[in-house]
């Protein structure tokens, strides 16, 4: 974080001297010092999250891709006739353990046109399909696996600090 914080303090500074540096490197050692104390930030939470960068950005490449290809799907729809419709309600559990992954996946699964979860109690979401075709294989889909890929990296740096740490 220190490094990122001082990064960014001489990208707005515009130019790079001795001064900016050195009230930079104060000034961000300060807001650091700060974060690890008062805002149970740690550096800890740094590794786990620099592990996740690459995973995190396969999954907006992945959820970019997906609404790209279900606004394709859409325009197929309205424009390719008078199609009959069949919306469906899909409830299924997920396997995600955190909350934040059920969110993820849940803001995702909206994200995408002709889907939207309908309701999330738990492990168990409801998701509205514009037709039946959207709703073939929404509980086993690629988002899901990707969050359970991310969850199993989180876990498991968390589970060897903690080894560590003992």
């Amino acid at each position: 974080m220190l490094l990122v914080l001082l990064a960014l303090w001489i990208l707005f500074n515009g130019r790079l001297t001795l001064e900016i540096f050195l009230i930079g490197l104060l000034l961000t050692s300060a807001l650091t010092w700060f974060c690890w104390k008062f805002l149970d930030y740690s550096p800890k939470m740094e590794k786990t999250a620099f592990r996740l960068v690459g995973g995190v950005l396969g999954y907006v490449w992945l959820l970019l891709c997906e609404i790209v290809k279900s606004n394709l799907a859409m325009m197929k729809y309205i424009y390719g006739g008078k199609r009959e419709l069949k919306p469906k309600l899909v409830t299924f559990h997920t396997p995600l353990k955190s909350q934040l992954a059920r969110n993820v996946l849940s803001n995702s699964i909206t994200l995408t046109p002709g889907t939207i979860t309908a309701m999330q109690e738990g492990q168990k979401l409801t998701v509205h399909c514009l037709d039946e075709a959207m709703a073939e294989g929404i509980e086993d889909q690629a988002f899901q696996q990707k969050l359970l890929k991310l969850e199993q990296t989180a876990g498991a740096g968390s589970a060897k600090e903690k080894e560590a740490a003992k």
